[in-house]
């Protein structure tokens, strides 16, 4: 049996990026499905659902699917139409193929005011007298029945003969059933359709005692699988699961045959080391990737692309001196870098945004270097200096500078090697001007210009 579980749905709904909650389409046909469960908690956004050709008994756990617009349960062993009621937006129901004898189990439909079309060809209910003018006079919000439109006249009889068809519908129903009562009761308990039943050993003995008595050779019974598949059946919801069961058990044998095999070829092996030790570059997931080596020769930046929605939980990484590998879902990511890094201060970092993981890894000749290195000014100590020889600058012409480069004077040879004093120092003496007296009884005329 197998069940509808979060990995089954995801893995289904590739084409939403493995979204559940936002999921409006998903197929889990021919997954021999027993029972239609969770889907009515995790996608409740869905607007077509695909469940044929599987072994589901009950249509059930669908009633909060409000945005459902088209069903398909098509090939299964459904036997009853109920529980679709509060489906309100459905459109389409496709029932094809299904052990449905009780037809007036479809008046549940009638809430149903936006169901245009429904297919229910293969069913026990299809083969009865009036079986077309009951659903069409039952429903009268249907459109196509089968494949085929329906016509305004077919409703309108439909709709006025309702309560005899609907008599001949029930007396069908239980005939059918009665039928089906006889049939289980006419074979010992079983159902007739029991395929694969042997024999009781009595019988078989006493059949190879005559054959002892005629002389015939005694004959054992025979095991074939192809009795299995040669005998005659009705189709039965018990025959199918029958048929779905045999066939996983010859499924099983097969690859259990191919698996004892001996062949000459080497099984292939996932190859991480060479001859030499060195690793290789290995991208099983196809990740983009991204190696930064350019930018600052002191770190190494590698941006990888892993799938957006995977938990980080689920990521492992390592980082060595001379490689990285990453390992998520089963498929590794391996690099060989350019230059030794240091994976003690290496530091990872993802997107929460696209999911990209972020690897930044110190290169191991900067990790020596910044021992030694001094420490720099700060930003703030090389403003202010700036500063002062901009404003030292600006003010340079109001003071004066002494360059003792420039300066031809030796202070060294004021004094004399041997100790003897030299001459004194002689200063330049300004000359005096003399200031001629003026005479008395000069005026001076300021009309007259100055003597030059």
């Amino acid at each position: 049996m197998v069940q509808i579980s979060e990995a089954l749905i995801r893995k289904r709904a590739e084409h939403n990026e493995g979204l559940i909650f936002s999921l409006e389409e998903i197929s889990l046909h021919q997954s021999d499905i027993e029972k239609i469960e969770h889907i009515d908690k995790w996608c409740r956004d869905l607007k077509i659902l695909y469940l044929q050709s599987n072994l589901i008994d009950k249509i059930e756990n669908v009633s909060k699917l409000k945005q459902l617009e088209y069903l398909n349960l098509a090939l299964n062993n459904i036997q009853k139409v109920e529980n679709l009621e509060k489906c309100e937006n459905l459109n389409k129901l496709d029932l094809t193929v299904n052990f449905i004898a009780e037809l007036t189990s479809i008046e549940s439909l009638r809430c149903n005011e936006f169901l245009h079309e429904m297919y229910m060809t293969g069913n026990p209910a299809a083969k009865f007298e009036h079986y077309r003018d009951f659903v069409v006079g039952t429903l009268p919000q249907l459109q196509r029945l089968d494949g085929i439109d329906i016509t305004n006249t077919e409703r309108l009889e439909a709709t006025q003969n309702l309560e005899e068809i609907r008599k001949s519908i029930v007396w069908q129903q239980e005939d059918y059933f009665i039928k089906e009562r006889k049939k289980k009761e006419g074979k010992g308990g079983r159902w007739y359709t029991d395929i694969g039943a042997e024999e009781s050993p009595q019988a078989t003995i006493e059949e190879i005692g005559k054959e002892n008595e005629e002389g015939d050779e005694v004959k054992k019974p025979k095991n074939n699988k192809d009795d299995f598949w040669n005998t005659p059946v009705e189709n039965t919801p018990d025959t199918r699961k029958q048929i779905h069961a045999k066939l996983e058990e010859e499924r099983l044998e097969r690859e259990a045959a191919q698996s004892n095999v001996r062949t000459n070829k080497v099984p292939k092996r996932e190859t991480v080391l060479e001859r030499e030790g060195k690793r290789l570059n290995l991208n099983q997931g196809k990740w983009p990737f991204l190696l930064d080596d350019s930018s600052d020769s002191r770190e190494i930046t590698l941006e990888v692309s892993v799938p957006k929605y995977l938990s980080t939980h689920n990521i492992d990484m390592d980082v060595q001196p001379t490689y990285i590998k990453i390992v998520a879902e089963g498929r590794t990511f391996q690099l060989t870098l350019p230059v030794e890094v240091c994976p003690d201060t290496s530091s990872c970092q993802r997107s929460q945004m696209t999911g990209k993981l972020q690897i930044i890894m110190p290169t191991l000749n900067q990790q020596w270097q910044s021992t030694k290195s001094v420490s720099r000014p700060s930003f703030r100590d090389e403003n202010s200096k700036f500063l002062k020889e901009k404003q030292k600058k600006k003010d340079g012409n109001n003071f004066l500078e002494f360059d003792d480069k420039k300066s031809d004077l030796d202070f060294s040879k004021i004094v004399k090697s041997d100790g003897s004093k030299g001459a004194p120092m002689v200063t330049k003496t300004k000359p005096v001007v003399k200031v001629k007296q003026v005479p008395v009884g000069f005026e001076d005329d300021p009309d007259v210009p100055p003597l030059m």
